[in-house]
């Protein structure tokens, strides 16, 4: 809610300011005559000897009505955008599902030979999709493909490679075993996301909610994970190689048995008593800057 006041806000600010920078020199100008009329008795400006509501029907109410509907205007074109825009959205999400499940029915695509056209065809429209679409068309997308059997870690269809999840809504998905490698999920929300056994190496998670999510035996072998949010997640025997953390939350996050080899915990919030229950800490660099040996 705050996000979309802040983006309608940021919509009517130029346009209300060109319209105050074109009002201002008009109504200074009328506040000076009818000043000078009132205090000197200008018959000719007819507002010698007016009272309050005179001055109120005469300069106060029609600026404010006038001010009123031009920001009811600018309101009411700002919602048909966002109408427009979310229109357009939605009309492209869909013409992408009826393309891949054309793939799917007509081409074979879930059968179809590790570089057969067909899935470089797919791969090309899902890149070309996440890039048009917001967050929660994004997630719509994803859980399709997950569904669909067609981005599972032991045998990819579709491979995620640079695709661009950036704030995907999420929360509480079930994406066991999906491989996601090297995608960009950069503040994307896996609230509570079911990422078992997933493949997420050298993706980008950065400053990603990823709050009470179970990453048991994931698959994050440099991964970024600059300024995220793993409280509470379950990192259990976790692949977490030369994985990024620089900044990120570890509040009661489970690290028992996970490798992290290399890691950079610079600035991390984490208890110590978590960290050494970690299978590995070779090379790490801790959170006070030290290397651990």
């Amino acid at each position: 809610m705050l996000a979309r006041f802040r983006a309608w806000w940021i919509k009517l600010s130029k346009p209300l300011h060109a319209a105050i920078m074109t009002l201002l020199p008009v109504v200074l100008a009328l506040i000076i005559v009818a000043t000078l009329g009132y205090l000197l008795h200008w018959d000719w400006t007819g507002l010698g000897g007016k009272k309050l509501w005179d001055w109120l029907q005469l300069l106060i109410i029609p600026a404010v009505l006038a001010i009123g509907g031009y920001l009811f205007s600018l309101a009411n074109s700002s919602t048909e955008q966002e109408i427009a825009l979310n229109n357009q959205h939605e009309a492209t999400l869909q013409d992408y599902l009826d393309k891949i499940s054309e793939l799917l029915l007509e081409k074979h695509l879930r059968k179809s030979p590790i570089d057969d056209e067909v899935r470089t065809i797919a791969r090309v429209r899902t890149l070309t999709v996440l890039r048009r679409i917001d967050g929660e068309r994004k997630a719509s997308v994803l859980r399709f493909l997950y569904e669909s059997d067609l981005i599972n870690k032991d045998k990819p269809i579709i491979h995620l490679e640079d695709a661009d999840l950036s704030e995907a809504d999420l929360i509480v998905a079930n994406l066991s075993g999906a491989d996601l490698s090297k995608a960009h999920l950069f503040k994307a929300n896996l609230s509570h996301a079911n990422l078992l056994e997933a493949g997420l190496a050298k993706a980008c998670l950065f400053r990603a909610n990823l709050l009470g999510a179970s990453l048991l035996h994931t698959e994050l072998r440099a991964a970024n994970l600059h300024g995220a949010d793993l409280s509470e997640a379950d990192l259990s025997k976790a692949n977490l190689t030369g994985v990024t953390l620089r900044g990120a939350i570890l509040r009661d996050t489970t690290l028992l048995d996970a490798d992290l080899s290399g890691a950079d915990l610079g600035g991390a919030t984490i208890a110590p008593e978590e960290l050494d229950k970690a299978k590995s800490l070779k090379g790490a660099t801790m959170p006070d800057g030290t290397i651990h040996p």
